[in-house]
């Protein structure tokens, strides 16, 4: 089969106000295809995806949760059958808070399968983390020109670049897709070639080589936490591919990177606003708005959801015991472990102490420093 395209597979939940920005950035890095599975979206994502599959700009596939797979595990496999990504030539695995950024030739995902060389089968792009930037509302402006301070670089901060995602081809050489790296037959075990952006060997034989990962031929921004007021409403989503996780005070020091300004993804921008002003199905209500009306309901829809004490939820009665209490599960979200109730105060509490003395304590370009366990803003 000659395959000539490229494609990049997604999954999403709730993240309509973040669509059209994603989708333009793709297409401005010459994606020829994009596949978005999505599921349990209550906001507008599903809306925006039909609205643009109807223009044939995008395949959106409802995902059906395999319960022994997950949610990211089920909607990959699933995402495999579709001709978009059977005859790519090359498929890349982002989610929608992922921006492929590449620094060599014009900046195309086909300038970086060039700059990696003619026999690489995995591209391996390390993560760079962006920080919130001082930014605490929600704005109506693209992701990448707000949050423009990242991690330092992997040779100044050891750990950077550690996790990366990966653009491969020849997909009937793996038997899945995975989030970071696809994972090959037992046929193609140690027999692929895993570069670095530029080429430089990355895994050999099963193992990771002693290159250090780099920024400087290509890098994924990460925004996993974009402005405060947005990270509640991802937290009140959860995580898909570890859905017993609570995403707390230690998810945001994690991520609450802020040490370089980078604006390399900013030439990106003119490309990309061409697409994002012409994709259909752009919403008439002002995104910051949508937002903020889904950062209420969010918080509150535990208790407005919750069948009450010591009753079935009503579309699962009749189903037995152990069915109810799955299904009702799945519909409805768990109370708060101790736990989970405190790390939803002191992120509250995080956030509140940035909004009130942030201006004052932030460094030039309103970066705000990574807090340290039981210690004061300033």
């Amino acid at each position: 089969m000659d395959r000539q395209g490229f494609a990049v597979v997604s999954t999403m939940r709730n993240e309509g106000p973040f669509v059209l920005e994603w989708i333009a950035h793709q297409k401005a890095l010459g994606f020829d295809d994009i596949v978005v599975c999505t599921n349990d979206c209550e906001d507008t994502t599903s809306d925006i995806l039909r609205a643009l599959q109807a223009r044939g700009l995008v395949r959106h596939h409802a995902t059906r949760i395999w319960p022994r797979a997950g949610i990211h595990r089920s909607a990959l496999k699933q995402a495999r059958r579709y001709g978009e990504v059977q005859n790519a030539a090359w498929i890349f695995v982002c989610d929608v808070d992922e921006f492929l950024n590449i620094h060599v030739g014009d900046g195309s995902v086909r300038a970086l399968v060039e700059a990696s060389g003619p026999d690489a089968d995995v591209i391996s792009v390390p993560w760079r983390v962006f920080g919130p930037s001082g930014v605490r509302d929600f704005v109506d402006a693209p992701v990448t020109a707000q949050f423009t301070w990242a991690e330092l670089p992997p040779d100044q901060r050891p750990g950077a670049g550690k996790f990366v995602k990966s653009l491969f081809t020849g997909l009937e050489r793996f038997r899945r897709i995975g989030l970071h790296a696809p994972i090959p037959t037992a046929e193609w075990e140690g027999r692929l070639r895993t570069v670095l952006p530029g080429g430089t060997p990355f895994i050999v034989d099963g193992q990771r080589t002693d290159a250090p990962p780099s920024f400087a031929v290509a890098q994924v921004n990460h925004y996993a936490l974009r402005s405060a007021e947005a990270f509640l409403v991802k937290r009140a989503r959860g995580r898909a591919n570890h859905m017993s996780h609570v995403i707390g005070l230690d998810y945001w020091r994690r991520f609450d990177l802020n040490d370089l300004p980078d604006h390399s993804i900013r030439r990106y921008d003119d490309r990309a606003a061409t697409w994002r002003e012409g994709l259909p199905g752009r919403p008439r209500v002002a995104r910051a708005a949508r937002c903020r009306g889904q950062l209420v309901w969010q918080q509150d829809r535990g208790a407005a959801r919750r069948p009450r004490s010591g009753r079935p939820c009503r579309r699962d009665r009749g189903r037995g015991r152990a069915g109810r209490r799955e299904r009702c599960r799945r519909h409805h979200p768990r109370r708060l472990t101790p736990a989970g109730a405190a790390a939803r105060r002191a992120v509250a509490g995080d956030i509140a102490r940035r909004q009130a003395f942030g201006n004052a304590c932030g460094p030039p370009g309103g970066a705000l420093p990574p807090l340290a366990p039981g210690a004061g803003l300033c």
